[in-house]
């Protein structure tokens, strides 16, 4: 009889072979061999599975050019845009914690991310987009009910892409246009609370029929199912109107400094917090203005 261990060992294995993230995370999570966000870690995963899958390399037997490999595989998004450093960071840290747990399951016996460089990280100071080309993008995007809706809760709302990419119509009362985020109720802009009525009766809710919502309920509200695939429709819009490539974590650090709201409007369970984030948004964009050619 297999023991239950070999069992769980081969079926990581043959998740790595088919480069399949879902499965891979899915089973370790399942086994507490892996902590954190599913979604995240497959995710952050996608991009490395599917190149060592095409490069015939194997993740449990790498080569000895492993490493500037992986830099590479690293640098580059699924839609061939370049990988912000923080992204690229964010994927080794996972990929360091399924090493982990491929050592828990005798899979691997040393480290193969022992003296992994890492990128150096982005600074909290970095330029944000400025406010006409984010005006400009929500404007070309209005022909994208899905797109619409998630750039403004990203950009009125400070909502994470994480969080965004999970949300589903329950999460939505449109009677009262507030979104359901954690345990915090958030009250809508009237701008986002349109996006997501319209995009609500997309997926077939009809305010003239109220009991349709519990149709959708459990409908996701997005059809992205990772942040690649929302950074690649962001890609593709920017560069069909010739915009600048705004990323979803870039769109949300602009937040504070264009849509300061309430707390709870950006997701803020403590006022504390906000005016402390309030204070740093400000000294950013004190600092982006003092920086423009005079």
């Amino acid at each position: 009889m297999t023991h239950p261990h070999d069992q769980l060992a081969q079926q990581v294995t043959q998740a790595l072979r088919d480069a399949d993230p879902d499965t891979l995370i899915t089973t370790l999570h399942h086994h507490q061999l892996l902590q954190g966000t599913p979604a995240q870690h497959i995710s952050n995963l996608k991009p490395i599975l599917h190149a060592a899958h095409r490069d015939h390399l194997s993740l449990l037997r790498p080569p000895p050019d492993f490493h500037p490999w992986l830099h590479t595989i690293l640098a580059t998004n699924l839609d061939g845009s370049s990988a912000k450093p923080n992204t690229r960071n964010a994927r080794i840290s996972t990929l360091r914690a399924l090493y982990k747990a491929l050592r828990r399951l005798a899979l691997l016996t040393g480290d193969p991310l022992i003296d992994f460089q890492n990128a150096t990280a982005e600074r909290a100071d970095d330029p944000l987009p400025t406010r006409d080309d984010l005006d400009r993008l929500l404007k070309v995007a209005h022909k994208d009910p899905a797109l619409h809706a998630a750039i403004l809760l990203l950009w009125h709302h400070a909502l994470p892409s994480s969080i965004l990419l999970r949300l589903k119509w329950s999460a939505f009362t449109p009677d009262e246009g507030t979104l359901l985020r954690g345990d915090l109720i958030t009250p809508l802009t009237p701008q986002t609370e349109a996006a997501l009525t319209r995009l609500h009766q997309r997926a077939g809710y009809d305010p003239l029929y109220p009991d349709t919502h519990g149709r959708t309920e459990d409908l996701r509200m997005f059809p992205y199912d990772t942040q690649d695939a929302l950074r690649l429709r962001l890609r593709q819009v920017t560069r069909d109107h010739d915009l600048p490539f705004i990323p979803p974590g870039q769109i949300r650090r602009a937040a504070l400094r264009d849509h300061p709201g309430t707390p709870q409007t950006l997701g803020y369970t403590r006022d504390k917090d906000y005016r402390e984030a309030l204070r740093h948004a400000q000294a950013l964009a004190d600092s982006s203005t003092s920086q423009q050619p005079q």
